[in-house]
């Protein structure tokens, strides 16, 4: 266990502490390109959706960041530790990071006046923020490249400004479209994207194993 815990530490502090930095970064800036102030349910949802959510791709998409190095995936895949142990470890840190960065800039608009549901648009951010960083994650564990898992989950945001209707219950920004319900289909979403890239990757490590 304190072994596990160990790794989990060295890998916030060599490999996550840049992705935590650009979510704070974007917590810092929000203030500087958006407005917090007296808004009604409309642009708060606006803020929420269409920036905050942008933090799950930040915090997820990096998950298997250390295993694009060839000899840490050689060295990693020949430990008898399971693997999908070790990447649930690192998500915990990375979801808890997430919710922290919705929470603040949900207090941040009621700070400024803003009145809407605070329950409702809190859940529906961080689902829709978790779904956007599901698709980077998985992207990523098939490609074995970060970057191409960041390229996947914006692409898909950006198709979403035009088409997001037409993505059925997957479509983003529902609070703005008035689709509040489809939360549940976005966490299900996010939590089937995540465990099917540790699935993956645990897969791999296998086979690496074997040959």
């Amino acid at each position: 266990m304190e072994n596990h815990v160990k790794t989990i530490l060295n890998f916030i502090r060599y490999h996550y502490f840049p992705h935590m930095c650009g979510a704070a970064l974007l917590v810092l800036c929000a203030g500087a390109v958006l407005s917090f102030r007296n808004l009604d349910a409309a642009g708060a949802a606006k803020v929420m959706e269409q920036y905050g959510v942008l933090a799950g791709i930040l915090l997820l998409t990096p998950l298997f960041v250390p295993e694009s190095d060839m000899e840490i995936w050689q060295l990693e895949a020949s430990r008898y530790f399971p693997m999908w142990k070790l990447y649930l470890g690192r998500q915990l840190p990375a979801v808890c990071m997430l919710a922290a960065v919705v929470s603040i800039l949900i207090l941040r608009l009621l700070a400024g006046g803003s009145v809407f549901p605070v329950g409702l648009l809190w859940r529906g951010a961080f689902c829709e923020a978790l779904f956007l960083g599901g698709i980077g994650c998985f992207a990523a564990a098939v490609t074995n490249q970060v970057v191409l898992g960041y390229m996947v989950s914006i692409l898909y945001y950006a198709a979403n400004m035009g088409m997001a209707n037409r993505l059925w219950k997957f479509g983003l920004f529902p609070v703005c479209r008035g689709d509040e319900g489809t939360w549940p289909w976005l966490l299900g979403a996010a939590v089937f994207l995540v465990a099917g890239g540790i699935w993956l990757r645990e897969r791999m490590r296998r086979a690496a194993v074997l040959n």
